[in-house]
Parts: C-alpha cells; sequence; structure tokens
C-alpha cells in the first residue's frame, strides 16, 4: 500500500511540475510579445484573518524608453478594505535606471457600516532600477494633496521603498 501512494504522489508531482512550465507553441505568447501591451498581477493567500492583498498592472510601452502604467491595488483587513488606484508613467534614462511620476487614489471601504475617511489623493515622484529581468527596485516619495487621515497611513508624504521578485 505504501508503495502504491508513494506512485501516486510521484505521479502527480510530476502532473504539477509539468502543468508549471509554459508552452511556447500556444498562440497568446505570440501576441502578446508583439503587442505594446502588456499585464501583471499577483495575490498573497489568504491569512488567518482573512486578509488578502492583490496588485494589478496593465501597461503600455510607447518606445522602449517611455510607458505608461495603471496599477490597482484591493488589500482586505478585518474591518476595511483599501482600493488604490494609480496611473504613473515610466521614464528610462538607462537600460534599466527609471523615473516614475504619477498620480493616485487611495480610499477605505468600511465593512461594517461606519463613517470611512475621504479618498487620499497622492502624487509619485520616484526612481527605480530593474536589477534583471525578474527583480526591480523603487524608491517612491507620496505627496498626499488633501491631507486625508486614511488609517495608518494619513500623513502629508510618504517615502516607500519596494522591490518585487518574479518567478
Amino acid at each position: 500500500m505504501i508503495t502504491l501512494v508513494r506512485i501516486v504522489f510521484l505521479f502527480l508531482c510530476m502532473v504539477i511540475g509539468r502543468a508549471q512550465n509554459p508552452n511556447p507553441n500556444q498562440d497568446y505568447v505570440e501576441s502578446t510579445e508583439t503587442s505594446s501591451f502588456y499585464t501583471d498581477s499577483f495575490a498573497y493567500p489568504v491569512f488567518m484573518d482573512n486578509e488578502m492583498h492583490s496588485q494589478g498592472t496593465i501597461g503600455y510601452k510607447f518606445d522602449d524608453k517611455f510607458m505608461i502604467e495603471l496599477q490597482n491595488y484591493y488589500d482586505t483587513y478585518r474591518v476595511f478594505d483599501v482600493h488604490k488606484v494609480s496611473l504613473q508613467l515610466k521614464n528610462y534614462v538607462s537600460d534599466k535606471l527609471y523615473f516614475v511620476n504619477g498620480v493616485t487614489m487611495e480610499r477605505e471601504l468600511d465593512k461594517h457600516g461606519a463613517i470611512t475617511a475621504k479618498p487620499r489623493y497622492l502624487m509619485t515622484n520616484g526612481v527605480g532600477y530593474d536589477i534583471n529581468n525578474n527583480i526591480m527596485m523603487e524608491v517612491n516619495h507620496d505627496l498626499n494633496f488633501n491631507k486625508s487621515n486614511l488609517g495608518a497611513y494619513g500623513m502629508p508624504s510618504l517615502l516607500s521603498i519596494k522591490s518585487k521578485i518574479k518567478f
């Protein structure tokens, strides 16, 4: 019986491992490589308190040095959700170094009927560096226009350092 379980487990591991490899013969791979539009997204798993954090990006490359991105963040917490929409321009000054400018709207969505704060409107300026195709680092300064006290991050300005690893 143990041998049968091991064989089934090994078979399932091989099937799941093969499912993770992209098939280069599919049509959508060829169409996305020639298109100037691109998408990117991720989501963390649901945590113990039913928290979930997700982000999606739709972008358009005007040329190799200039692009525009529409980013959407949605974070769920115990008592409220946070929705953030950002429109950013990226201008590459070298192959890997770029500047970021944009505007952002962030709002709090209450789950239990309480009065929520007014949305925050931010202007973002920053610099980023693509270490390689799968790793990026970025430093941003967010300037809050309307000084809304949204949650713990309701401050007039915020300096953030972020990185992303794709695998």
